[in-house]
């Protein structure tokens, strides 16, 4: 999927996928209907196996396969960046999702490293870049960093560090999250990207991850990430319109066709 389509068509869920499990799980993953997938080489992965982690997804040959979008998620710093970006490229996945970004100077460091590797693999695909928003700053300077690159497709709010950071106390109902969630949606909104919202964490509350999809998306969000097969299904009611939105919509379509003719 290239940089153009994920703009045009943001996926509604973004499933995580141990980078190490990768092998086993991604034909599963696959399965569970998911729009994106996201092999994670960071949170995901041990210290001392994230080398090998990222041998395992350069293995992978993703680009071969009928399949929905999939993207790596990245180490931040170099060498560890350099050796991941690498990894999907020669993969062949979508995308990397860049965590811990601060900054539009480390987008355009993730860009020149992909571009390396792009050249050195002798491919003209172009991966993407997927942003974390996850700290204060990132979120103050949220369109900074959607603006930073052209392969900027999608802004991933990362509601769980930014809490941690900033000492709020995560409910249930996310009222904490509120003035971060809008910041980051205006800024995607501003630049013609996707903006992609925090997992639900109670994996058993499959109604709970529905409900909240529905609510990021009427504030704009495109898309949210689930850190359980379970709750992909739910992710994309949550994304759909109603049976009286579809109502609604095809109304107004009527309408105006009855005022063509006439």
């Amino acid at each position: 999927m290239n940089i153009e389509t994920l703009k045009r068509i943001p996926p509604r869920s973004w499933l995580f996928v141990p980078a190490l499990k990768a092998p086993e799980w991604l034909p599963k993953a696959i399965a569970t209907g998911a729009d994106g997938i996201i092999l994670d080489l960071e949170d995901a992965t041990a210290p001392d196996e994230k080398e090998r982690a990222s041998g395992v997804v350069a293995g992978l040959g993703i680009a071969a396969r009928e399949r929905p979008a999939i993207v790596v998620r990245v180490n931040a710093s170099p060498p560890e960046l350099d050796r991941d970006v690498d990894a999907a490229v020669r993969a062949g996945a979508d995308g990397v999702v860049l965590p811990k970004v601060e900054g539009p100077w480390q987008i355009r460091r993730c860009a020149w490293f992909l571009e390396e590797a792009e050249t050195k693999a002798g491919t003209d695909r172009r991966l993407a870049i997927l942003p974390m928003v996850e700290t204060g700053r990132a979120v103050l300077r949220a369109l900074d960093l959607a603006d930073a690159d052209k392969r900027v497709v999608s802004l991933m709010f990362g509601g769980g560090d930014l809490s941690a950071i900033v000492g709020w106390l995560r409910t249930k109902e996310g009222g904490e999250l509120a003035l971060a969630r809008a910041l980051v949606v205006l800024a995607a909104s501003a630049a013609g990207i996707g903006a992609v919202d925090t997992p639900w964490l109670d994996i058993k509350d499959t109604a709970g991850a529905r409900d909240e999809s529905r609510t990021v998306r009427d504030m704009g969000f495109t898309g949210k990430f689930a850190i359980h097969p379970s709750h992909v299904a739910p992710i994309h009611d949550g994304f759909s319109p109603s049976e009286e939105e579809i109502a609604d919509a095809r109304g107004l379509l009527e309408t105006f066709e009855r005022a063509v003719a006439a």
